[in-house]
């Protein structure tokens, strides 16, 4: 995993380094670690391979080459930013949070959903783990707190550099820029986040009326900050660096330094080398996924040369945006990663040559609003496995908020086709 993260950089620096020694890396840590994953995992992991398997194998037989080396390069500058990212969970957010009480009723919860999505947009999932173990702390950890931590968590799909959907997006919208993309998504993550708020399900019969919420400070808010100016800067002064390197770069060394400094060089170092030892092998799902959508991905673009599926409409602009998006998430919502729609829809599209901003936009709205009622997404599954409550409930408590964002999606898509030309 480290060879995969040093590889993915060197090459996304520009420094000449081909981008297949990292997909090598990448693979190899996946054979390595196959046997942590679960039964699950490993089975969406073969289907996706053996999709893809077949697909080139019906591409060969028509006589066309496929892109072989999609199997090794196809998502590797993804999955080299996410391993990076995780190393700014070595920061962590709680501080003096720990001693603080927790505070309650609506300030409380808008507090606990903004902070959230703000800490969670860098440090990922952690963020949802830190304040929903300190609430459950204080008591049970009602249905109504996990909706609004994962809400708050997944709305920062729409914007944030470090979420895996922004890499997803910009790997799959050719041209797609991150400044612009970002720019694009902050409004809707705004209103989305209102609707998460607004939307919110009243109190279950035995839960507080009140909404007992985490006492986020304004002093967890240096790490974004700070990364915003520094991934800022780095498109200013490194032009031949991919955005994906250039995220890749910050996390390592903001990360690094953090925990230097406020642990010491001895204690310091040992952090860093746990968490290669344990959270990166602990990446082994996130891993195969990627590396399957990829083998899936070079399959799919192979078989496509031969017979283009045939599309609906003749350009892609919102209200074609609006239409595919609601497939999206009506695959979200039978359990269908927003990885699996993502590399159709691209493919499927890729003959209208899109807008890549609003290409993009589509794809972070499939992530950030589809998987709230998605009962297998990532999220609700570990507060399922934490705490015993029903991913299956926690989506179907959604669907108000997911309809709403849908909405909201669709009327932001016509402001940013406006924006770039294409209404």
């Amino acid at each position: 995993m480290v060879a995969l993260v040093l590889l993915s950089l060197a090459h996304g620096a520009g420094s000449g380094v081909p981008a297949w020694p990292a997909g090598l890396a990448a693979w190899g840590a996946g054979v390595a670690l196959w046997p942590r994953l679960d039964r699950n995992q490993q089975r969406f992991a073969i289907v996706l391979c053996a999709l893809g398997g077949v697909a080139l194998v019906a591409a060969l037989a028509r006589g066309i080459p496929p892109a072989w080396a999609g199997l090794l390069t196809q998502n590797t500058p993804l999955l080299g930013m996410l391993a990076a990212v995780s190393f700014l969970q070595l920061v962590g957010i709680a501080g003096d949070e720990e001693a603080r009480p927790l505070p309650r009723g609506r300030r409380a919860l808008w507090q606990t959903v903004a902070g959230v999505h703000v800490v969670g947009a860098v440090i990922n999932i952690s963020s949802v783990f830190i304040v929903v173990e300190r609430l459950a702390r204080s008591g049970r950890l009602t249905q109504r707190q996990a909706i609004a931590v994962a809400r708050g968590f997944l709305a920062a799909a729409l914007w944030s550099p470090f979420f895996a959907a922004m890499a997803v997006a910009l790997t799959y919208a050719p041209g797609a820029r991150l400044a612009d993309v970002a720019f694009a998504g902050v409004p809707l993550a705004a209103a989305v986040l209102w609707l998460a708020v607004r939307t919110l399900p009243q109190p279950a019969a035995g839960e507080p009326a009140e909404f007992t919420g985490f006492p986020m400070h304004p002093s967890a808010l240096w790490l974004p900050l700070l990364l915003t100016v520094v991934v800022g800067a780095g498109h200013f002064l490194l032009p031949g660096w991919s955005s994906l390197a250039i995220i890749s770069g910050a996390a390592l060394a903001i990360g690094a330094l953090a925990v230097l400094v406020a642990s010491g060089p001895a204690d310091g170092v040992e952090r860093i080398g746990n968490h290669v030892t344990h959270r990166l092998p602990a990446m082994a799902g996130e891993l195969m996924l990627f590396l399957a959508a990829g083998v899936f991905a070079t399959g799919l673009q192979a078989v496509l040369q031969l017979d283009p599926l045939a599309l609906p409409f003749t350009r892609f602009g919102p209200l074609q945006a609006a239409v595919v998006l609601a497939v999206m998430i009506a695959f979200a919502g039978i359990g269908v990663h927003s990885v699996v729609t993502i590399v159709l829809a691209s493919a499927w599209l890729s003959p209208l040559l899109p807008d890549p901003t609003l290409l993009a936009m589509m794809f972070l709205a499939s992530w950030g609003i589809g998987l709230a009622i998605n009962p297998m997404a990532g999220v609700h599954l570990a507060l399922q496995g934490r705490f015993g409550l029903s991913a299956h409930g926690l989506a179907r408590a959604n669907l108000r908020y997911c309809v709403a964002s849908y909405l909201a999606a669709v009327a932001w898509f016509f402001v940013v086709a406006w924006w770039r030309g294409v209404l």
